[in-house]
């Protein structure tokens, strides 16, 4: 029996092991970073990469989306680069009857998946994060043909596939490279000739990057310190009426998300219509990379003061997240008019 290292123990080494269980017989021990680690995962031993030398095993795989670091890590303390995997792999192994080896090569070296998304007919990724129809559930989507789409926040592109499969023409657009996450893979196997920009929305232009009828905007604004620069430039490259679809993080659902409201659903409640957004400078739902969560009336403003008319709100998953369906209607206003002539003004 091949002995297994699994390096990490967060939710996508749990991701891993729910949908493999089989595994667990082969697991001997698990490596973790954080000097707070469990003394063990799955009723397996976890130790610190410098702990490795006196153990064996067959192969090492990689669990975290750390992997370039931890590849480093483990080439320095002596493991062979062959022995060192992507735990994709043996996540897909379980495809391997019905895959083309070229294909399953392919998804299998995938550092790290972000979307849990089907990307192929019966063949689902073994990401973190699910993917959401209901998201693209709205009759302004139902058909794209002929119309131009951007997927900000795209990673995997479970939502640029499924917009390209609807007609469009869809631009991917992340901060992530598109090799180091599975958007590179999804469009290989899928054919999918998709252009992919690798930059941040404060940089968004329609100069620089075209005009589109339709953006989706899932999963973002909470990570930015800027989410209304963003909405701007959003509205900058959509076409005047233009849709957009912002789904994000908001406060209606933080009692239930995050410690420090845990128990503040009065006060959450009683301010259900005042357009607040908290500001959080630690982390919420122990994400660091979370930054503003508006409530629902909060995010509705923001949409609307950068030049949107609201066709449809609402809440889903316990009211933690948000949905915004709108359209273009002008320019997404200044922050303040400057008058041409005060500095000209006698004092």
């Amino acid at each position: 029996m091949t002995k297994i290292a699994l390096w990490g123990t967060g939710s996508y080494a749990e991701r891993i092991l729910a949908s493999l269980p089989e595994l667990e017989n082969q697991i001997k021990f698990f490596v973790d970073n954080n000097p707070k680690r469990p003394n063990t995962f799955h009723g397996k031993p976890v130790i610190g990469p410098e702990q490795l030398a006196p153990h064996s095993f067959d192969a090492l795989f990689i669990s975290s989306v750390f992997h370039a670091e931890i590849l480093a890590q483990a080439l320095a303390l002596g493991i062979p680069g062959h022995k060192i995997l992507p735990a994709a792999a043996l996540f897909f192994q379980r495809h391997r009857a019905s895959l083309a080896p070229d294909v399953l090569e392919r998804l299998s070296a995938v550092p790290w998946w972000y979307h849990r998304f089907e990307i192929l007919p019966g063949v689902e990724t073994p990401g973190v994060c699910r993917y959401k129809p209901e998201l693209l559930d709205h009759q302004e989507v139902r058909d794209l043909t002929g119309l131009r789409a951007l997927d900000i926040g795209a990673w995997d592109g479970p939502y640029t596939l499924e917009m390209t499969r609807r007609g469009a023409e869809v631009t991917a657009f992340d901060i992530q490279v598109p090799t180091h996450c599975g958007f590179d893979t999804m469009c290989k196997v899928n054919g999918l000739p998709t252009r992919h920009i690798c930059a941040n929305v404060y940089d968004l232009l329609p100069q620089q990057h075209g005009t589109f009828d339709l953006v989706t905007f899932f999963g973002v604004y909470y990570h930015l310190k800027n989410p209304l620069g963003a909405l701007a430039n959003i509205n900058a490259v959509l076409k005047p009426g233009g849709i957009v679809l912002v789904e994000g993080a908001i406060l209606e659902g933080a009692p239930s998300a995050d410690a420090a409201w845990a128990g503040k659903e009065g006060f959450v409640a009683a301010m259900a219509d005042v357009p607040m957004a908290c500001y959080i400078k630690a982390k919420y739902e122990e994400e660091w990379s979370n930054w503003w969560v508006p409530n629902l009336t909060c995010l509705r403003d923001w949409v609307e003061s950068s030049g949107f008319e609201i066709l449809r709100s609402t809440t889903m998953e316990d009211s933690r997240r948000g949905v915004v369906v709108a359209r273009k209607i002008s320019e997404a206003p200044l922050e303040h008019p400057v008058l041409p002539a005060a500095c000209s003004l006698p004092v």
